[in-house]
């Protein structure tokens, strides 16, 4: 509280804006019942995916700690999201958190509508107050659905290999308040654009609740199912995942204190078109190694139709994984 009565944060805000791309580029696009064989693409993305800071993704339930924790018995903890494989109870991440992590991503970068939102539409700008429509449909709900369209994605959990989970404590964070903070707009119906958290240096603060987090140096392996994409929707797909190594994806809980940074590192590329592996050398249905990234490159170039450089360079920069910006441990 400054001397005139006024609340001053202790700490900048954790998040920035990329701006709004204007009215989305919405174009009539086949539906989920066609498959197109000769010019489009279908297949399976494999990857692995890498854990930087402190993951907390919640199973929704809460269990009491015991001193086998090395916490004082009868605390309340919330635990991560598990799945069982082979007997065993294995930390993961939910393919819906994936999925939309990266239609964040790509409706950011390219003229997209805005496809969920929590304030009134009525408050959007004129250009983005209507979401899509079958048959016409931005980038973003092409690739990831609309009403009466399926999504030609699929994102599988992602499931632990290897690592360590482990016990933090997090702080009083504040909900998002876009209906009345004014670090969201510039004035009525006037949004700054779309919000994402910065990266930045996690501090281990000594009060707040206990989580389960995966830790930093664990790895888990996922897929992506793509069905009938152009070369430059596969490439947008890509980019979302952050394979131009240009950004890295945050999820799940804890992002404005810099919790939830991720890197996604491709393994392996399975295309259901054979005449499409003639491109990269090789003689497998698979695509790995070298030619793995030959393909992943040129894809990205190929994206390059559908991504507006201006939003492109500003999410680089919010998601830069060098941030040196240490993380709030108190009011922002």
């Amino acid at each position: 509280m400054s001397s005139q009565g006024k609340f001053v944060p202790e700490f900048p805000k954790p998040f920035d804006f990329v701006p709004f791309a204007g009215k989305p580029a919405r174009n009539g696009r086949p539906g989920h019942e066609s498959f197109r064989i000769h010019d489009h693409f279908s297949g399976r993305l494999v990857y692995t995916l890498h854990v930087e800071t402190p993951l907390h993704i919640s199973s929704g339930n809460y269990a009491l700690t015991d001193k086998d924790l090395g916490l004082t018995a009868k605390n309340v903890l919330r635990d991560v999201y598990r799945l069982q494989q082979n007997g065993q109870n294995l930390p993961a991440i939910p393919g819906s958190t994936l999925k939309g992590a990266t239609r964040a991503v790509v409706e950011a970068v390219t003229a997209s509508c805005i496809g969920v939102t929590r304030v009134d539409r009525r408050d959007l700008p004129d250009d983005l107050e209507r979401p899509c429509r079958a048959p016409h449909l931005c980038p973003a709900c092409a690739l990831y659905g609309a009403m009466s369209r399926m999504a030609r994605l699929s994102f599988s959990d992602a499931i632990f290999v290897t690592g360590d989970a482990g016990i933090v404590r997090m702080p009083a964070l504040f909900r998002p308040r876009p209906e009345q903070g004014r670090a969201y707009r510039k004035g009525p119906r006037q949004f700054v654009g779309r919000k994402f958290y910065l990266h930045g240096r996690p501090t281990l603060p000594k009060e707040g609740h206990y989580l389960e987090v995966i830790r930093p140096g664990s790895q888990l392996r996922g897929m992506v199912d793509f069905t009938s994409l152009t070369e430059a929707e596969l490439g947008l797909l890509f980019f979302a995942l952050g394979l131009d190594n240009s950004f890295q994806l945050a999820l799940g809980g804890g992002k404005p204190v810099a919790m939830g940074r991720v890197h996604l590192e491709p393994v392996e590329l399975q295309l259901q078109q054979t005449a499409s592996f003639t491109n990269y050398e090789t003689d497998s249905g698979f695509l790995t190694d070298s030619s793995l990234h030959s393909a992943i490159t040129h894809h990205l170039q190929q994206a390059e139709s559908l991504i507006l450089p201006a939003q492109q360079q500003k999410l680089r920069e919010i998601l830069n994984p060098q941030n040196p910006r240490p993380a709030a441990t108190g009011t922002y």
